[in-house]
């Protein structure tokens, strides 16, 4: 099912998501509504918190990586590297944010199994990406404090 996109200002995507324990019915249920609703949006990755579920849920599809899992994790980063990134919680606002081109993760995948691995490029800034949303962070929280207060200007009603 394709769940609504929270946009900037809903209080879910500033709070601290929820540790999954396991994947059980609920948490796959809405894998599966973020993987509709991240097709239907036009994503390279989802997290709950953007559907309104604060859960450490998240999605990343993008340069030949499929990954749904949860607990996202950085054991290791790389150089940084800067790109343009979006969030469909924020439409129409694009900037380039430094990130890692290079992280070793872990995260808990569907079967229940702890998976380490390196991802690179626009996978990695993806898992990142998600991986902020639990944490109530924004892409935008990566900007110069004035850039960031201009397009927070701009978003207010």
């Amino acid at each position: 099912m394709i769940r609504e996109i929270r946009k900037y200002g809903d209080p879910v995507l500033f709070q601290q998501a929820e540790t999954v324990e396991k994947f059980g019915e609920e948490e796959l249920g809405i894998l599966t509504d973020m993987w509709d609703t991240m097709i239907q949006n036009r994503c390279v990755g989802l997290s709950a918190p953007q559907i309104g579920v604060s859960k450490r849920l998240f999605i990343v599809n993008v340069g030949g990586v499929t990954i749904k899992g949860a607990n996202p994790e950085v054991l290791k980063e790389g150089t940084l590297v800067e790109e343009m990134e979006g969030s469909p919680c924020i439409p129409g606002v694009q900037r380039p944010v430094r990130r890692p081109g290079k992280i070793i993760c872990r995260y808990l995948d569907i079967s229940g199994q702890i998976i380490e691995t390196e991802l690179k490029g626009v996978a990695a800034r993806a898992f990142l990406h998600e991986k902020d949303h639990h944490d109530g962070i924004l892409f935008l929280d990566h900007l110069k404090p004035i850039q960031k207060r201009m397009i927070q200007k701009s978003l207010e009603p």
